[in-house]
């Protein structure tokens, strides 16, 4: 493949470009060169038609190569000068000056003219996909506030953010990631508002990638993380569909990042108590906001040490459980042939699958698998004697309870603690569960996004701490 960069001498010669541009591609079927007639003189365009319609071209393009009839006292030059400041105007385009570029833009879903004797090229945003139509967040669900969500199209997840900040501060960029897919990336922020060394270390971030392909922002969530000291097991990057969402965070002098393609746009820097916050919080009485909030920190709570809880009073510290509760225990656990802690990872672990399986199914029969075969194992598991009662009451619980995080991927982070904290309780009892909050506390108090502490409020963080 010829991958020298095209002189403009040769430029000038239609049928040398035509061939060199075939040859580029490979001769694949969805590359488009036409001869065309441009005023007086011929003229070559070439797109791929995967990425735009044939519509698009006649209407848009191939309707501006009809010139007036005086044009024959123009040159080449002048005709392409012509094209490039009066006909496309409207449209995004750039001039070329080499067929190496050229073929990077055709790629990106431009189209190439190029007049015969003219040693330029240029290029024309003719894409015309079909994209998903704005719907409601899939993954949030909105109770009340507005209902429009991100969809995988950049362009609609700008205007989405800039029809809610109708702020001249309000400020783009664009990278491209993936030396291989040449994916769109944007960094979205208020000017004035965020801290210049963090813009600045985004910016960097993004530069410095050497990713192979793009196809989701989860692909630059690692990427974005903050080096910190420790094992980094929470998140430091805030995720979500929901525009009203990313905006607010926006305000709280946040960088959003959003990836063409991607239905979910990235926050940075994003701390511990983002990741509990819901928009609709400010949509209705301050106290039942409230009130939503703190019940969401109380299930994280609850869903981090119920099982351990129970492994380690029903193993080690029987003393602490009032007589008639161990008399009811006691009953449900006779006869059955497993420790508490045995029988806690077995229903944990049976609900894991239960959950992946419930997600990875088909949409029409992936809940009916979730809940029967829950309910159906549940009810099966006890009448065998494989399990008690009151263990697949402290599951359930802590599985209702794990979910209750707006944000999903933090949810799911809770589950790795879940079992430390189950295995440490099953070996040393209520130690064991004081030492693993304990190491959750310390290592949660040694998280830093871009050098905000995890623990902190925003408002007051100390910007000497900003590495």
């Amino acid at each position: 493949m010829n991958t020298e960069t095209t002189s403009g001498e040769q430029l000038r010669d239609l049928e040398t470009v035509k061939q060199t541009l075939n040859e580029k591609f490979g001769q694949t079927t969805d590359f488009a060169a036409v001869s065309v007639r441009i005023g007086p003189f011929e003229g070559l365009l070439c797109y791929l038609t995967t990425m735009t319609s044939s519509d698009f071209i006649k209407k848009q393009v191939l309707s501006e190569f009809d010139l007036p009839e005086n044009n024959e006292n123009f040159t080449q030059a002048e005709i392409f000068h012509r094209l490039n400041a009066c006909h496309f105007s409207g449209l995004q385009h750039e001039v070329l000056h080499s067929l190496d570029e050229a073929a990077n833009k055709i790629v990106l879903g431009y189209a190439a003219i190029m007049i015969e004797g003219v040693s330029l090229v240029l290029a024309v945003d003719v894409r015309s996909l079909n994209s998903r139509s704005i719907e409601e967040p899939s993954t949030q669900n909105v109770v009340r506030g507005p209902k429009d969500g991100f969809t995988e199209s950049a362009d609609t997840n700008m205007s989405l953010i800039r029809r809610r900040f109708n702020h001249i501060n309000l400020r783009f960029e664009k990278f491209e990631l993936g030396y291989m897919t040449h994916t769109a990336v944007y960094i979205a922020y208020l000017e004035g508002e965020v801290d210049a060394q963090i813009l600045e270390q985004v910016r960097e971030k993004l530069n410095s990638s050497q990713v192979d392909s793009l196809f989701d922002s989860g692909r630059i969530e690692e990427l974005l993380h903050s080096k910190s000291r420790g094992i980094q097991l929470f998140p430091t990057v805030y995720n979500s569909e929901r525009p009203d969402a990313v905006c607010r965070q926006m305000i709280n002098k946040r960088i959003a990042v959003i990836v063409d393609g991607s239905p979910f746009v990235l926050v940075v820097p994003s701390i511990f108590t983002d990741f509990f916050k819901s928009p609709e919080d400010e949509y209705q009485w301050f106290v039942i906001g409230s009130f939503s909030r703190y019940l969401r920190y109380f299930a994280f709570i609850l869903s981090l040490i119920v099982p351990a809880l129970y492994t380690a009073v029903t193993s080690y510290h029987q003393e602490l459980i009032p007589s008639i509760l161990l008399t009811s225990i006691a009953a449900q656990r006779e006869g059955i042939p497993f420790p508490a802690s045995i029988e806690i990872l077995l229903m944990e672990i049976t609900f894991e699958i239960l959950r992946e399986a419930g997600t990875r199914m088909p949409r029409i029969v992936g809940p009916t698998i979730s809940i029967v075969g829950a309910l159906v194992l549940g009810e099966a598991a006890v009448q065998a004697g494989i399990v008690s009662n009151i263990t697949v009451i402290v599951v359930s619980l802590t599985a209702i309870s794990g979910f209750v995080a707006p944000i999903y991927t933090f949810g799911s982070k809770v589950r790795f603690f879940r079992f430390g904290m189950i295995i440490l309780s099953s070996v040393i009892g209520l130690y064991g569960l004081v030492m693993g909050c304990c190491l959750l506390m310390i290592q949660l108090t040694r998280i830093e996004s871009f050098g905000v502490p995890y623990l902190s409020l925003y408002s007051k963080w100390d910007k000497r701490r900003v590495t």
